[in-house]
């Protein structure tokens, strides 16, 4: 039995990533699909958006049941699989449970948004089916709640809904709205919504502007809407996943500036309205953006129509030259969509939205000052983000000493949050590796890491690693911050020790970790190799301040075009003055405790190898690490010198290397080279 904690709430940006995918050179499909079913609602809520009243003129405007079992075939034929049902109000549509089983029959994951107050114990039982149901709650209790829907008695439905969802067994999450209507008792919200379910979400904090454009609707709406400072507390901007967005949003931007096409291209999800419009976003009202399926079908909307909004002249240049030279316009929440719904137009920015902007802008600054920091190891950059702030004692003093101002172009992330994600353990993948305190997963190109210790003949995770399979990104979450808030880490990961993931990533660089002490003398680089109590740290000291110490516990080979370097790391062993330096590697020294001093040249590559592969830090998982790693080890063994070192504690030994190096002779010392020293 496995013990997954769940997290208490779920905020977008900081739910797990498990799947790393890149949709380069990828077949342009329509994988994902959202439908409104209907825009009608039994609530007219404030701050909505789409709603039309329950009537017969309405009804009649919406695909029939008949049209809609088309449209689904139509699409699941082209690949759709993944599907999210919303409104309006879905369960409004008489034929709502018949349109549901054909999509479930044949899907992977349905989401339906639903404000449960039609939910039957029948209607419950069918939705079982579906991945998960989004319910919408707007207050803590009955008088703020049905003030926002404009329905009496909509909050007291809403809870028999969610009830009759709890008794189906049904999977679903409470999605609370913030609004001025409501933030005064935002907390209260939030403990409603723990108690309802283990799973809430915020929804949509940022309001938008009605899509019928009617100037009374968008003056009510807009005083529904919070200010900037009020929707940072609540929904902070996910910097890290921005920064990756952001930087894919500008590559497309410098190559299609200012048009749908970066919208377009590399989408795989589409969005069909109540009439039939399939455009590529539900945001997207502009009737000349949308493909009627009612005059034609599916498959030539997604492949032919989609595809020419692209191309098409009026869509180029389509924001003016106020946005298109402001320097916030990475920042900027004003896609054509958004653009369109806030001015009925393209030309001029929104006011609201260019404040949103500036907001960010502000608060991702003071974001990054207080939540990251750039380390470098062999030449590798690592930025480290963090949901908690950065104290002035989270790292131990040999961990800030390879912290950096800037990284460099060989660049990774890692990101920390502080409770654990609800993961399926079934959805992690295969199993590598179970014994303890790790259990490992892969799954495709991804890995993930299960921290974990027993509790009575169960496995309680602690902590959770998701990683690409390059490792190049990481998601660490821990069961709480306690460790973090302590300080003093030694582990970027906050694992025992970071060689646990960095073993992958040194070996794709021709790296690895070696059990060593490294010293650089007279700008050589010295490796001293051996296990515990093996004389590592004792070699250190003996060489004292005429050595550099990069590390006396484990340091890093790596091979460059230039050749093989020794590298310093933050994982020392009795000595804490670690140094982020390298230099040239010139020399193994093998220890060997002894009564007396003695210096061995081994001849023989295969030795060196036979003694070297014992001493690395080798990954937990990884069945191509040995292959890989004999390679790199006969190529350190067949052009670096490597030694035996006996020596004892009188120090006299260090007089010989030094002399050995300073005179360029570990390159072409004789083979059987013997230095004894008395004493």
């Amino acid at each position: 039995m496995y013990i997954f904690q769940a997290a208490s709430t779920t905020k977008p940006g900081t739910g797990v990533l498990l799947k790393y995918k890149s949709v380069e050179n990828f077949p342009r499909l329509p994988l994902e699909g959202s439908i409104d079913l209907t825009y009608r609602c039994n609530n007219d809520c404030l701050h909505c958006w789409v709603f039309k009243p329950d009537t017969d003129e309405v009804r009649s405007s919406e695909l029939t049941t008949e049209e809609w079992q088309d449209i689904i075939r139509q699409a699941r034929a082209m690949g759709t699989r993944d599907w999210g049902i919303s409104g309006g109000e879905p369960l409004l549509r008489d034929d709502f449970e018949v349109l549901f089983n054909q999509i479930a029959a044949q899907s992977s994951f349905i989401t339906v948004n639903t404000n449960a107050t039609l939910i039957t114990p029948a209607i419950a039982r069918c939705l079982k089916k579906s991945g998960i149901v989004l319910v919408s709650l707007y207050g803590a209790d009955a008088a703020v709640h049905d003030r926002v829907t404009r329905n009496a008695g909509s909050f007291d439905a809403a809870l028999r809904g969610i009830s009759y969802l709890g008794e189906a067994g049904a999977r679903f999450q409470i999605q609370l709205v913030p609004m001025n209507e409501n933030i005064r008792q935002w907390e209260e919200m939030k403990a409603l919504a723990g108690r309802l379910s283990p799973r809430w979400r915020l929804g949509a904090p940022f309001l938008h502007l009605a899509a019928s454009g009617d100037a009374a609707k968008n003056e009510q709406i807009r005083g529904q809407r919070l200010p900037f400072a009020r929707l940072v507390e609540l929904d902070p901007p996910h910097i890290p996943a921005d920064d990756d967005t952001q930087g894919e949003s500008s590559r497309a931007r410098a190559e299609q500036p200012h048009t749908y096409r970066h919208c377009i291209d590399e989408k795989r999800s589409f969005h069909i309205d109540p009439g039939g419009g399939l455009s590529f976003c539900c945001l997207i009202k502009e009737g000349r953006l949308r493909y009627d399926l009612r005059k034609g079908s599916f498959r030539e909307g997604w492949e032919s129509f989609i595809p020419s909004l692209a191309m098409a002249e009026e869509n180029h240049h389509i924001f003016g030259e106020a946005c298109r030279t402001c320097g916030l316009k990475d920042e900027c929440q004003t896609c054509p969509g958004l653009g369109f719904l806030e001015n009925k137009g393209l030309k001029e920015p929104s006011p609201y939205l260019c404040s949103l902007a500036k907001g960010k802008d502000a608060y991702r600054l003071v974001w990054k000052s207080g939540h990251r920091r750039f380390f470098q190891i062999a030449g590798i950059s690592i930025e480290f983000n963090s949901e908690r702030a950065i104290e002035e004692n989270t790292f131990s003093p040999a961990l800030r000493a390879f912290e950096v101002d800037r990284p460099g172009t060989d660049r990774l992330s890692l990101e920390h949050f502080f409770t654990l994600p609800d993961v399926n353990e079934e959805s992690l993948g295969k199993k590598v590796h179970g014994d303890a305190p790790w259990l490992i997963y892969q799954k495709g190109d991804s890995w993930t890491y299960a921290g974990f210790v027993d509790v009575e003949n169960s496995r309680r995770i602690f902590q959770m690693g998701f990683f690409s399979g390059s490792y190049s990104s990481g998601r660490i979450y821990s069961d709480s911050d306690r460790r973090y808030r302590d300080g003093n880490l030694n582990s970027l990961a906050l694992f025992p020790t970071d060689q646990i993931w960095l073993a992958h990533v040194l070996l794709r660089r021709q790296a690895f970790f070696v059990h060593s002490c490294g010293l650089v003398v007279d700008g050589n680089g010295l490796i001293f190799i051996g296990h515990s109590r093996a004389g590592k740290s004792t070699m250190a000291k003996l060489f004292g301040a005429r050595a550099e110490l990069l590390c006396d516990d484990r340091n890093i080979l790596r091979k460059w075009p230039q050749g093989w370097r020794v590298h310093g790391t933050w994982s020392h062993g009795e000595l804490s003055s670690v140094s982020p330096s390298s230099a040239p590697l010139s020399g193994l020294f093998f220890l060997e405790k002894s009564t007396h001093n003695e210096l061995v040249r081994i001849q023989d590559p295969r030795e060196v190898k036979k003694r070297l592969l014992p001493c690395l830090a080798r990954p937990l998982a990884g069945p191509d690490w040995w292959e890989k790693i004999w390679i790199l080890a006969s190529d350190l063994a067949g052009n670096i010198p490597a030694y035996i070192l006996r020596f004892n504690l009188s120090g006299s030994i260090v007089q010989t290397l030094i002399k050995l190096n300073s005179e360029r002779r570990l390159a072409n010392a004789i083979p059987a080279l013997q230095e004894v020293t008395n004493g």
